[in-house]
């Protein structure tokens, strides 16, 4: 009596398409679960970058435009990295970066007395539903484009 004792090849080859297909949806779901947390994040910095701005604006009577505190306020769309800089040097530090190379946007009045915020997310999101549509102090507020925006009040 000749008994091998293992497996064909035909079976290891069923058993290693079956965990490849496994592996296959455990990533896709993971993806967009990872996606969400990165939009999660992107939302709650304009909300921590709103906290830093109210706290400019109680040291200098105005929200942050090019300049410094002491220096008029230019209104428009403003580089988020230039708003970083202009922030007080104890906050700047702890300002919020942007993420996964999605943009963050911030536009000022040009009286300086009031600010819109916006984050490009990378998925829809029902926090885009609730956000008003248009442009405001030089940001696109785009539900089409996934930006969404938080101004002052």
């Amino acid at each position: 009596m000749n008994s091998q004792k293992g497996f064909t090849l035909i079976e290891m080859l069923v058993v290693i398409i079956i965990i490849s297909f496994l592996v296959g949806i455990v990533l896709t779901g993971t993806l967009g679960f990872q996606a969400s947390a990165r939009d999660t994040r992107r939302i709650g910095d304009l909300r921590n970058a709103q906290n830093f701005l109210e706290l400019y604006f109680n040291m200098c009577g105005h929200y942050p435009g090019t300049a410094n505190c002491n220096d008029p306020v230019a209104g428009g769309l403003i580089q988020w990295s230039t708003l970083s800089g202009v922030m007080i040097p104890k906050v700047t530090s702890q300002f919020p970066k942007e993420i996964s190379g999605k943009k963050y946007f911030y536009g000022v009045s040009s009286d300086g007395l009031s600010y819109t915020l916006g984050a490009e997310l990378e998925r829809d999101n029902s926090v885009l539903r609730k956000d008003a549509g248009g442009t405001f102090n030089g940001v696109t507020c785009d539900v089409s484009r996934f930006i969404y925006c938080i101004s002052s009040s």
